[in-house]
């Protein structure tokens, strides 16, 4: 979004927010940051030091560290494309349709029914998903599963389905 191209190199009212949660396996340090309009930049700045949200050096030198090696993001990439494609083909197999999951960390699976007799059965598998209507209304018929388990778990989920 503040690539010249697209913003046409006025940054003025864009935030870009970017978290190496996944990317970079760093979910548990909650690492991410804030890039665009400097005003907006301020006000969020302001407000973050006085809600206590300050980021531990370590965790600021991590990051430096990550987002100069973007050999492990390809494999981070190849990665979860390869569970996308087990996972997808199993899905697929047991019955379920996957709706609008080309991208991202998660299918969309449905069998056309309440996304909480889903979640049974897949639980009856020992597999855990999330319901869809944890996310809203159009989740109602579906469950969200998630591509960020080990390729292990991953496989032994493939196998029970």
């Amino acid at each position: 979004i503040l690539h010249p191209d697209v913003s046409g190199g006025d940054h003025t009212g864009l935030l870009a927010v970017y978290s190496l949660s996944k990317q970079s396996n760093l979910a548990g340090y909650r690492a991410a940051f804030v890039a665009g309009d400097p005003a907006i930049i301020g006000t969020i700045l302001e407000a973050r030091k006085h809600a206590g949200m300050i980021m531990p050096t370590p965790v600021q030198h991590a990051m430096a560290v990550a987002l100069r090696d973007d050999a492990h993001v390809e494999t981070q990439r190849t990665a979860y494309a390869r569970r996308r494609e087990h996972l997808l083909a199993a899905v697929t197999r047991a019955g379920f349709r996957v709706d609008h999951s080309e991208a991202g960390l998660y299918l969309w699976a449905t069998r056309e029914e309440d996304c909480w007799t889903t979640v049974s059965d897949f639980a009856e598998r020992g597999i855990l998903v999330a319901p869809g209507a944890f996310y809203g209304a159009a989740g109602a018929r579906h469950v969200r599963i998630a591509l960020t388990a080990t390729d292990e778990r991953i496989a032994a989920a493939c196998e029970r389905l």
